[in-house]
């Protein structure tokens, strides 16, 4: 069976998930959960083994099918436990490169100790496992080499016994110990440091020291910054840190320390860009990327940085170098798609004016209406699923039905009372395009006299009508859309990339579209070629 296929994956996951449901009553524990997943695993149950996905499960080589009784266990969770602990595994295929990616940096088989502090389902240390073992080195050896933690004691359990099965004996230690890997004392330091942390946010009385402060904000610290800096921690001088972590500490303001922290450590090798998380990442909602450092200091000012394409399959797509920006806490935008071209403009010469939305709905219902308050200052409220890239965007309820209104106690800066545009915030990995824009119909205004729009989007003011059309005509164009891709490395449509995005200037857009016949799509790309050669010339 051939997993890189999607169509495959999906049959998989449906009978996974066919499982679980039936076998949730008797998973009410970690301990029966462990031992559902070692029963299929082993064929010791008859019951378990008339299910079509323990039957499909047999079929597969080794590490797929580690990765789906991994899974199955993580779909045996109590969905609010889960989603706590952000248990979600590493693909086979994305923890292969990783681990390649690790041994191209430096990483030693024959001669490195390991730590993975977020375990999980062994992904990495049982991938690890079966290389040493095939470099020459006997089990316990092996064994005593690769270190980690999880913090569910049945799934610590199950992690044992995949290395085991990888080693095809029983091991002498347990390799992965039950614990909160931010909460314990980890001793020693290691060759490798190597990751697939939890997400999520983290209240500051929930941290257990101080060391947030050198990866995050007050308000905005998040697991998976945390463990960055406990990986960073544990790694020996000259030790490979290697993380699968959310895309947006590439690029997101509040990674700001994140990002000069893991700077200030080591020399960032590798970055891997890992190409639609849908189909590589099971019910995971971000993009992610792959992260390669070498802890140390940095003694090559403008080392560049290899940037990689991690997928479904082995990526034939060669590494593209690049610098990273010389302020320590910048993003780190993906290389150019052809390097040689640029915009040389901003949104700002088109005269156009950015800013996020304003109303957050379920913080303020009571001021929520669906009909006109006429003793109130009420304003028609534009969600985001009412912005359609290429058509005007009128106020729609947010079920679809008629109009819902915000009401305001006096005037406000947040009312909207002439020409605009507005666009979505937050797309998904469905979605064709990240930008998505849409001028906000004029007879809004003469109706109502203004509108706002939610915190899903984002506000587009210009004086010039015209100037502003042209705008939403550039940002819902492909070429366009690629760029701001590649300095985002999120789902949200940052309002500080947007202003900053590389656009041709407002000149050249609108002479290309004269020469393409008003073909946008032609005409971006026509802007950005014909800036450059003007550059050049």
């Amino acid at each position: 069976m051939n997993l890189g296929d999607w169509g495959s994956k999906a049959t998989l996951l449906a009978h996974a998930r066919a499982a679980a449901r039936m076998l949730a009553e008797v998973a009410s524990s970690a301990q029966s959960r462990a031992d559902i997943c070692l029963g299929m695993l082993y064929h010791t149950d008859e019951d378990l083994c008339r299910s079509k996905f323990q039957r499909m499960l047999q079929a597969l080589p080794i590490d797929e099918r580690h990765y789906w009784i991994g899974t199955l266990y993580t779909l045996l969770l109590p969905t609010k436990l889960r989603r706590s602990q952000a248990t979600y595994f590493t693909p086979p295929t994305v923890a292969d490169a990783v681990v390649d990616l690790s041994i191209k940096a430096g990483f030693d088989l024959g001669a490195d100790t390991v730590l993975d502090p977020a375990a999980g389902g062994a992904a990495f240390l049982s991938t690890i496992a079966g290389r040493m073992v095939n470099a020459g080195l006997n089990a316990e050896e092996v064994a005593y080499r690769l270190n980690g933690i999880e913090i569910d004691t049945g799934l610590s359990a199950l992690s044992n016994c995949l290395i085991a099965q990888r080693l095809g004996k029983p091991l002498p230690r347990e390799v992965i110990i039950t614990g909160d890997a931010l909460k314990v004392t980890i001793p020693g330091s290691y060759g490798l440091v190597i990751a697939n942390p939890p997400y999520g946010r983290v209240a500051l009385e929930d941290v257990q020291d101080k060391a947030w402060r050198k990866v995050a904000h007050s308000g905005h610290i998040n697991k998976y910054a945390l463990f960055t800096e406990l990986c960073f921690r544990q790694a020996r001088p000259g030790g490979i840190v290697a993380l699968v972590i959310p895309s947006s500490f590439r690029a997101g303001p509040l990674y700001d320390r994140m990002r000069a922290f893991i700077r200030s450590q080591a020399e960032v090798l590798a970055v891997g860009s890992i190409a639609g998380r849908d189909g590589v990442f099971i019910d995971v909602a971000q993009d992610i990327s792959v992260l390669i450092a070498r802890k140390g200091k940095v003694h090559v000012a403008s080392a560049p940085v290899s940037f990689h394409i991690v997928g479904l399959v082995p990526s034939t797509s060669q590494a593209i170098k690049q610098l990273l920006p010389a302020e320590q806490g910048g993003a780190w935008p993906l290389p150019a798609i052809d390097p040689a071209l640029i915009g040389g403009a901003t949104l700002a010469d088109y005269g156009v004016t950015v800013r996020a939305g304003y109303f957050v709905w379920n913080r303020e219902k009571a001021r929520l209406f669906s009909k006109l308050q006429s003793k109130q200052h009420c304003y028609p409220l534009i969600w985001a699923q009412n912005i359609k890239a290429g058509e005007l965007c009128r106020p729609a309820g947010k079920k679809g039905q008629g109009v819902d209104f915000v009401s305001f106690p006096s005037s406000s800066t947040a009312i909207i009372m002439g020409v605009a545009a507005v666009m979505q915030r937050t797309t998904n990995d469905k979605q064709p395009r990240r930008l998505v824009a849409a001028m906000v119909d004029p007879s809004v205004i003469s109706a109502w006299g203004g509108f706002v729009s939610e915190n899903h989007t984002i506000v587009l003011t210009c004086e010039d009508p015209n100037r502003l059309a042209l705008a939403v005509r550039l940002l819902n164009t492909t070429a366009v859309d690629q760029r701001y891709r590649r300095v985002s490395g999120t789902a949200a449509v940052s309002v500080t990339l947007l202003r900053q995005l590389d656009l041709p200037s407002p000149t050249a857009f609108a002479a290309a579209l004269a020469v393409s016949n008003d073909d946008a799509e032609a005409a971006a790309a026509a802007a950005y070629r014909s800036t450059q050669e003007a550059i050049d010339a």
